[in-house]
């Protein structure tokens, strides 16, 4: 009994030994990877989207004020920005694009962050 509990702690304590030495690696960060340069390209955002990229959503239109520049939709979740689905006027960024569109209307549309707090329509269009 004595000289197995012996072979079984010798076997343990490399084990045990390895699964501590590995720890560290995979809490790193890059604070020290001097050689590691970042470039405007590597999204470094914590997982949020980038702006530029927008959000998506789809939704119906209710109403079209084309003379100020805004609709007013109801769409689903939008995911990426943690919103259910809910009613609200949207500035859009092309007027253009609110000629193509009528009520009760179907539209798919992409959503950016203007300024804080601020989102306005970069993209909208009827689908099909």
């Amino acid at each position: 009994m004595e000289m197995t509990m012996t072979r079984i702690n010798a076997t343990l304590a490399p084990l045990a030994f390895l699964a501590v030495a590995v720890l560290p690696v995979h809490g790193a960060d890059m604070k020290d990877m001097p050689d590691m340069k970042h470039t405007p390209d590597m999204k470094m955002d914590g997982g949020k989207i980038a702006a530029d990229q927008g959000h998506r959503g789809q939704g119906t239109v209710n109403s079209v004020d084309a003379k100020a520049g805004k609709v007013n939709l109801t769409h689903g979740p939008i995911a990426t920005l943690k919103w259910p689905g809910m009613t609200m006027d949207f500035a859009v960024s092309d007027k253009q694009a609110l000629a193509k569109l009528k009520t009760g209307q179907k539209v798919a549309f992409k959503v950016a962050e203007q300024t804080k707090g601020q989102f306005v329509i970069t993209e909208i269009a009827p689908v099909k």
